[in-house]
């Protein structure tokens, strides 16, 4: 039942915050609300157009108080209000802030996976952002990490499993986030990424996953080793869009390498005076082929961290020595430990 007033009982005139803080206190006391109660609600906070972080931190306080069985509008308003808190209203616009997003994930990382509600605003906020603070990023894969470890998935995989191995719905869960996060290296796969990567395929190194992980896990890591990252500027990264690189479709074979040149030769084509680390690029003095030492090093030392290798790290090996047509010596050495 809803708890707000008809709209004839209201008073005409309030105070916002302190009548959100009133309606969110009843609401939680409720452990309910209906598509009025979101209603009243959508006004307070939008009564002078900005949405301020007190009432932000009101609205997650409401979603984490909140049973299953929400109404789709508050899920629609949630999002929609720390979208514009978050991505709208900032200047410039489109670009979460480092502290905005250190916010964001201390009011959801209380030790136990976010509701569904507040998982999908996660998504939006990522998706609707020009640039996502690398910890943002990597806050969302480790709630997907959490689901792996503990199998209770219902509120972000819609699937309950045993803990400690990787479903197809995990699996889906992890893309989609690398999809959304539209990192700082405009594209490129971070290292943050990549480390709750291999924390899940270190975790999950005797379990029966699904070979869907492996198929994720390797080019998702190869693009971090191989990226040319920070060289390209934003308007050639903008192209070279990591849905490629995670797309479910795309096999394996596929070239990293061959990816790069022709997306980038197709800039260059459209340029007039291209930048010079576009037309590096296709000339070949710059190349996503190679290996660079400093990746080399991390690469095996992070593979060798638990004296094992899991097959999703052994499929990453094998993956980047079809691409690069040789590995350095100490990955090499991993090949055959594999």
């Amino acid at each position: 039942m809803s708890l707000t007033q008809p709209m004839s009982a209201r008073p005409a005139a309030f105070a916002p915050v302190d009548s959100l803080a009133s309606l969110a206190g009843r609401l939680k006391d409720a452990d309910s609300l209906g598509p009025e109660d979101v209603r009243a609600l959508r006004r307070l906070v939008y009564a002078n157009d900005v949405i301020s972080r007190e009432e932000a931190a009101i609205l997650l306080d409401i979603e984490a108080s909140l049973g299953p069985g929400s109404p789709r509008e508050w899920r629609q308003f949630l999002t929609e209000a720390l979208t514009d808190h978050l991505v709208n209203q900032v200047r410039p616009a489109g670009y979460i802030t480092e502290p905005d997003a250190a916010w964001l994930i201390e009011r959801l990382d209380d030790g136990l996976a976010p509701g569904p509600n507040a998982f999908a605003m996660l998504l939006t906020v990522m998706e609707r952002a020009r640039s996502v603070p690398d910890p943002l990023a990597a806050f969302g894969l480790r709630v997907v990490e959490k689901v792996v470890l503990t199998g209770q998935g219902g509120n972000v995989t819609g699937e309950c499993h045993a803990l400690g191995r990787v479903t197809k719905a995990d699996v889906e869960a992890l893309r989609h986030v690398l999809h959304v996060a539209s990192s700082e290296g405009f594209g490129q796969i971070t290292r943050a990424e990549a480390e709750v990567l291999f924390g899940i395929a270190e975790a999950t190194i005797d379990a029966p996953n699904d070979p869907s992980f492996a198929d994720l896990f390797a080019p998702a890591v190869a693009n971090h080793i191989l990226s040319p990252g920070g060289l390209l500027p934003p308007s050639a990264a903008a192209a070279l869009r990591r849905e490629t690189w995670l797309d479910e479709t795309r096999p394996l074979h596929v070239g990293v390498g061959s990816f790069f040149r022709s997306a980038v030769a197709s800039l260059v084509g459209r340029e007039a005076s291209p930048e010079p680390a576009v037309a590096a690029l296709v000339t070949g003095s710059l190349s996503p082929e190679r290996i660079d030492g400093t990746e080399a090093q991390w690469l095996a030392e992070r593979i060798g961290r638990n004296g094992r290798v899991s097959e999703a790290e052994h499929r990453l090996l094998v993956f980047l020595r079809e691409e690069t047509g040789a590995l350095p010596t100490a990955l090499a050495a991993l090949v055959a430990k594999g």
